[in-house]
């Protein structure tokens, strides 16, 4: 392959790689954004539920307003929805976050595992280079061997 068919395969690899993180950036920012906006939203109903509140605790005795009963429920309604709405969001946010981190683990993995395939090659090399050494020491030591005995026998 050609320098310039190798560099355009690389720029478009980085090119993917970039677009993928940035859409990754992009979404986990955009789920931070409604999560902030659903506690922006759980802190108003929490202001009005305690102005309602308030003001039915401080009206005088004997006086109850339905009215205020109804808003008061109306507001706590409106709350729990919003309060499911935000706990869904950020198990959301935790299984996109687990799941980042999942993968950040598997490629240290796999980097792991090719370092250890050429540790394995290296030291499988080393070993045969060190056989081949031991052979030879072998032979020369026969050798040396049938030599003195040839020599003790001519004695």
């Amino acid at each position: 392959m050609s320098k310039w068919e190798d560099f355009k395969k690389s720029f478009g690899e980085f090119a993917d790689k970039t677009v993928n993180k940035t859409r990754e950036l992009t979404d986990a920012a955009a789920l931070k954004i409604k999560i902030a906006g659903k506690e922006a939203d759980r802190d108003t109903e929490y202001k009005k539920l305690g102005k309602l509140a308030y003001t039915k605790l401080t009206l005088p005795e004997g006086q109850d307003s339905e009215e205020l009963t109804r808003m008061i429920s109306e507001v706590l309604e409106s709350l729990n929805g919003i309060l499911t709405e935000l706990e869904a969001l950020k198990a959301e946010e935790q299984e996109k976050q687990a799941a980042k981190e999942a993968e950040k683990e598997a490629k240290t993995a796999k980097k792991n595992e090719k370092e250890n395939d050429v540790l394995n090659l290296e030291v499988m090399n080393e070993f045969g280079e060190a056989r081949k050494e031991a052979d030879a020491e072998y032979e020369r030591a026969k050798q040396a061997a049938e030599d003195a005995k040839n020599v003790s026998d001519a004695l």
